[in-house]
């Protein structure tokens, strides 16, 4: 059931002459019971029903259009039962039909009313989206552009900025057109993130790699991201490393620490470092393999995490 936090007020309709079910300002759903109370209930869920409903088909275009040949796993009854605004929901008095023996009620909400509350956790998902699109658009360089867009991208997933937009759609659509602008930038933004890789490319250099173990990783980082990497390339993502290496007794021990940047013709748009915990093993080789490896890591999610943004 989806979280409502119901407030009820009973409105006196002996007859559904009144039905708010064709009535634009209103939303509203009819539902059935043996007793009042579960009519109302039934007659709740059939109008979380349809908000879930048009969520899903809204979704679905979206998502038919973008990629004809696969459809997305989306929750939208887990984005429908994890809204807890609150919704004034009335209800009409129920109607019992002797025929039937069951009783009628409309479980409706004013559409003015529930913009007025809904409003608010829009607008928190979209200004944060709205600076970090803007920050990406006015940065000078692709790599920070994209990384921008990235950041972006990330934030209005986290705050299921679409799903919200979609929301509003349903509540308000005279209202909701205001936020057109940021519908667009949104579902245009995977577009021109493939635009800009495209022209993107990265030369990763690690400074005493061992066996390319670090290098491989940062390559395969970057072309998950859509960059391309190579020899000749416009920035440089190089990483410095201090394996700080010890024999002892019971084998050999590092403890490396290093430090990872993003540069362009000398100079540095993003950098970060990290001190890593002690590994080793009785055999020197393998002792470095394990080192490297978990340098490897570590440098790849601090691009992912911090650079990118993912």
């Amino acid at each position: 059931m989806w979280k409502f936090l119901v407030s009820c007020f009973f409105i006196v309709s002996p007859l559904f002459s009144e039905s708010y079910l064709n009535n634009s300002s209103y939303i509203a759903q009819r539902g059935f019971g043996e007793t009042e109370q579960i009519a109302q209930e039934n007659a709740l869920a059939s109008l979380s029903k349809y908000f879930q409903m048009n969520v899903s088909v809204e979704a679905e275009e979206r998502t038919i259009v973008k990629d004809s040949s696969s459809k997305s796993e989306i929750s939208e009854s887990v984005f429908v039962k994890s809204e807890t605004e609150l919704f004034a929901v009335r209800y009409t008095k129920a109607i019992y039909n002797k025929k039937q023996k069951t009783f009628e009620v409309e479980a409706y909400l004013n559409r003015d009313e529930a913009w007025e509350i809904y409003k608010p956790s829009l607008e928190s998902a979209i200004e944060p989206f709205r600076k970090l699109y803007q920050n990406a658009e006015n940065q000078n360089e692709t790599i920070l552009k994209i990384t921008g867009f990235f950041h972006a991208l990330e934030k209005a997933k986290e705050d299921e900025l679409e799903k919200k937009l979609d929301f509003a759609q349903i509540i308000k659509p005279d209202q909701a057109v205001f936020y057109e602008t940021e519908r667009n930038a949104l579902w245009n933004i995977d577009v021109l993130l493939k635009e800009l890789c495209d022209f993107c490319s990265v030369k990763v250099k690690c400074e005493n790699d061992y066996e390319e173990r670090i290098t491989k990783n940062i390559e395969q980082t970057f072309s998950n991201f859509g960059i391309k990497t190579k020899e000749n390339a416009e920035y440089l993502c190089l990483i410095v490393i201090n394996e700080n290496g010890k024999q002892l007794p019971a084998g050999f021990f590092f403890t490396p620490s290093f430090t990872i940047e993003i540069r362009k013709n000398g100079n540095v748009l993003f950098s970060s470092s990290k001190q890593l915990k002690r590994v080793g093993a009785k055999d020197k080789t393998i002792a470095k393999q394990r080192a490297y490896s978990v340098v490897a890591n570590n440098a790849s999610e601090i691009l992912r995490k911090e650079f990118m943004a993912f």
